[in-house]
């Protein structure tokens, strides 16, 4: 029962994450419309568990770098797992999957790409996840959010977001309590 009842809870925090992911992104539209500067209509994007819609739209990836389908079945296993598929309209962008470990003061990005074609949200992906991973990490009380085996030609851009590596190796970023 109490495998159950985690589940459950978690479920309600990555629901809630998505959507004060959305939230920030709408705020962000009307700041940017209100001074006539939108690049992209923020409204057509969502946060949305990664389900069957989204391995549908994921196989039409040509040659994405990770295989997602083994995302269903750590979904199953991970109670307290985050996952997160991004869409702009009915275009799927990007996907992630995320876990706190045992103490909840990390959550480790354990997956994240972007469409590998060309898409509305291209150069975006990261910034939309992380916007998402930290509403959640801070939801559950984490500290960091650590990207686990980032991929050389990607740490650049996690610098930008704010990741260092720490003492011990670890790509991580504070997360400041909202």
């Amino acid at each position: 029962m109490p495998r159950k009842r985690t589940y459950l809870r978690y479920q309600v925090y990555r629901s809630e994450a998505r959507k004060r992911a959305a939230v920030t992104f709408a705020k962000l539209h009307s700041e940017l419309e209100a001074r006539a500067i939108v690049d992209v209509d923020y409204s057509k994007v969502r946060f949305e568990a990664i389900d069957a819609s989204a391995m549908k739209a994921y196989e039409q990836w040509l040659d994405p770098h990770f295989c997602w389908e083994e995302i269903v079945r750590w979904k199953a296993k991970e109670p307290m797992s985050f996952d997160l598929a991004i869409w702009f309209d009915r275009e799927l962008c990007g996907l992630c999957f995320a876990n706190p470990n045992q103490s909840r003061l990390r959550v480790k990005i354990v997956r994240l790409e972007g469409h590998p074609n060309e898409h509305p949200l291209k150069g975006r992906i990261a910034t939309f996840a992380l916007t998402a991973v930290t509403h959640f990490a801070r939801i559950i009380g984490s500290q960091q959010i650590e990207i686990q085996e980032p991929l050389s030609g990607a740490i650049p851009l996690y610098r930008q977001l704010g990741f260092e590596f720490d003492s011990e190796g670890r790509l991580v970023k504070r997360i400041d309590q909202v």
